[in-house]
């Protein structure tokens, strides 16, 4: 009986002991609940009153309208980069308050003014088009130029070639640098696109060592670059301007004992302010769009009267003039008129004295300022004359005998197609 008594004393006790542990930890819960609640509840109200405060207490109660205005000018200072501009802009005109003054207003339109047209980032790559490659940049375009010592050797055998049938007559080589032998773009940009341009320098003064000693080689290459800030050289296209082709002329004219006229003697017009050349017609960049030409010429016609008699496939055409501002389809053709097999031209010069100018592109302008020089000027493109010229280099029509091309078309196709048509 005592021991019934004594065991249910026990399980009271136990029970008794359960009890107050279950409570004991009730009350652990109930106090670390209200821990949490209010650490939370702090933490909620710190992310709040602090996240954007400075860390200085001066800067804490600063005049928010002060710190308004540092943060827009912050905002014209990176104007240059469209992403941060765009963000800065947008988060100025949803936090800044309605403008008390006129200046207020005019600092605020000078602020978006120049964060809506941010400096564009320079454009290099190359693009695939008829032309071949082109390679641009900045909104210029470039062809590459490459040479080898092969190269060198095939030009001045077909240039000695013309000089062997010309025999006593004065035979002239002009090579003209183009553009990206001047132009300056940051060597690591050429590593990253694999723009390698070689020096035209060397490649010129490769020819003239190997070309037959009786050959003048007129060379242009310090006068363009002594000139090279007078924009000698369009952006757009890959020729050069008229005022570097007198440079070529003026060149020319020293060496082969002529009297130049004086660029100042022609007036100077204005064809077009927005010429848009052959490396935005065959790209299509906006870049380039952008950065167009002015296209000006010197007017010949206006100081000499000359005719021209142009060769075409489907018949011969007579006109009057070299300057023809009338051309719709290419600026360029405003010299000569057209890219043309053959152009015979009677001229305002000394009618003993002729000329017959061998070349691509770089021609066509440098044969404008011949005429009050020559009494007769007849210009060959090989790239499109397939007749033999032997004749005309052989016999007695000419005085003299120019070969004038540009360095990228020299190392290129000429020397075979000087082959072909002086015959071999």
């Amino acid at each position: 009986m005592d021991d019934n008594k004594l065991l249910k004393a026990n399980k009271n006790d136990n029970s008794i002991k359960i009890m107050i542990a279950v409570i004991c930890v009730l009350a652990l819960l109930i106090a670390g609940l209200c821990v949490y609640l209010f650490a939370f509840a702090l933490n909620k109200d710190d992310n709040t009153t602090d996240s954007s405060a400075p860390a200085d207490i001066s800067d804490a109660i600063s005049d928010p309208v002060s710190e308004l205005s540092e943060n827009a000018e912050s905002s014209a200072e990176v104007s240059d980069d469209p992403v941060i501009s765009e963000d800065i802009s947008s988060d100025t005109e949803t936090s800044v308050p309605e403008p008390s003054s006129e200046e207020t207003v005019s600092d605020q339109e000078t602020s978006t003014e120049e964060s809506s047209s941010p400096e564009e980032e320079p454009e290099h790559r190359w693009v695939i088009n008829y032309l071949g490659y082109t390679y641009l940049y900045n909104g210029y375009g470039f062809e590459q130029f490459t040479f080898s010592s092969n190269i060198v050797n095939k030009y001045t055998e077909a240039l000695n070639k013309v000089k062997s049938l010309a025999g006593d007559k004065r035979v002239f080589n002009i090579l003209v640098p183009t553009n990206c032998e001047f132009f300056s773009i940051p060597a690591s940009v050429k590593r990253e696109d694999d723009f390698y341009c070689a020096s035209q320098r060397k490649f010129m003064n490769s020819v003239y060592t190997k070309t037959d000693p009786s050959i003048i080689n007129v060379d242009v290459y310090n006068t363009l670059e002594t000139h090279y800030d007078e924009k000698i050289y369009f952006n757009t296209d890959p020729n050069y301007t008229h005022l570097g082709a007198y440079y070529v002329y003026y060149d020319f004219c020293k060496a082969s004992g002529l009297t130049p006229v004086v660029a100042s003697s022609y007036t100077q017009k204005t064809l077009n302010e927005q010429f848009l050349g052959k490396f935005f017609t065959a790209t299509g960049s906006e870049r380039v769009m952008k950065n167009a030409d002015k296209f000006y010429y010197f007017d010949i016609d206006d100081l000499y009267s000359c005719t021209e008699k142009v060769y075409r496939g489907s018949g011969n055409v007579h006109r009057t003039g070299v300057i023809f501002a009338d051309t719709s389809s290419y600026n360029y053709y405003t010299f000569l008129g057209e890219d043309a097999k053959r152009i015979d031209i009677e001229a305002a010069g000394d009618a003993s004295r002729s000329v017959l100018v061998i070349g691509d592109s770089a021609a066509a302008p440098f044969i404008t300022f011949l005429v009050p020089n020559y009494g007769k000027i007849t210009y060959i493109n090989p790239s499109i004359y397939s007749e033999s010229i032997a004749d005309m280099l052989s016999g007695s029509e000419f005085n003299d005998i120019v070969v004038i091309t540009y360095n990228t078309y020299a190392g290129r196709l000429l020397y075979s197609d000087l082959e072909k048509i002086a015959g071999k």
